[in-house]
């Protein structure tokens, strides 16, 4: 059967129509004003305000001057002392500010100030003597024009040891060095002790001096580390 009632969102539409009151079309819809022009008037109208609120505000303050001009005056009929009272009355304020502005520090408010001072340097002191300063001059990277990087980098130099940190890491470098603990050291005795099981005394003593050799230069290269890391090599 066909439709005969218009649809419910249609006449719901109509009756709002109906009760709304018939306003104006607003500016953004019917305004062919070209935007560049519209922008002038504004900047204009914003120009010619801001000149009247100076001009007014500069009108106050003559107004204000030559008040203040006529109550410097002694009035007719006024005695001496009742002009005296009514002008500290009126610019006890001023005064007091004035005296305020022309007055030095007390010696509470420079002793905060000093302490304050001292206290900032006295952190900046302890982060040099921890940190030994910002020096980043040895992460200077050199890139060529037109160079790729394909790969993460690889850091194959080990940081220096500054301030505070240099003796503590001295100090582990140091142990790691002369204990048998190393990870390398393990690995090779393991290697060694598994090899021994089934060798003749001959084998056995060439082995030995082979491993006794690299033992020598797996400490060199770790002395040559530590040298470039500014620190001072285990002497054995």
């Amino acid at each position: 059967m066909p439709h005969k009632r218009v649809k419910a969102s249609l006449r719901k539409k109509q009756e709002f129509n109906k009760r709304r009151v018939d306003l104006p079309v607003t500016t953004s819809k019917s305004d062919d004003t070209p935007k560049s022009f519209a922008r002038l008037i504004r900047y204009k109208d914003i120009t010619e305000k801001k000149a009247k609120e100076k001009k007014d505000a500069k009108k106050r303050e003559q107004e204000k001057a030559k008040e203040e001009a006529a109550d410097m005056k002694i009035r007719k009929g006024e005695r001496l002392r009742e002009f005296n009272e009514r002008v500290n009355k009126k610019y006890q304020q001023d005064f007091i500010q004035a005296v305020k502005a022309t007055k030095p520090l007390s010696q509470r408010k420079r002793r905060n100030r000093e302490a304050r001072k001292q206290k900032q340097q006295d952190k900046k002191q302890r982060q040099l003597d921890q940190y030994g300063g910002r020096d980043f001059d040895d992460l200077k990277d050199d890139v060529k024009f037109g160079e790729v990087a394909n790969a993460p980098p690889t850091l194959t130099k080990i940081p220096k040891a500054r301030g505070r940190g240099k003796e503590t890491l001295e100090a582990k470098t140091r142990e790691a060095v002369a204990s048998d603990e190393d990870e390398g050291m393990k690995q090779l005795k393991a290697s060694h002790k598994r090899k021994l099981q089934n060798m003749s005394a001959s084998a056995r003593k060439t082995l030995e001096g082979e491993r006794n050799r690299a033992i020598e230069l797996y400490r060199a290269k770790k002395a040559k580390k530590m040298v470039a890391s500014g620190l001072t090599p285990l002497i054995s």
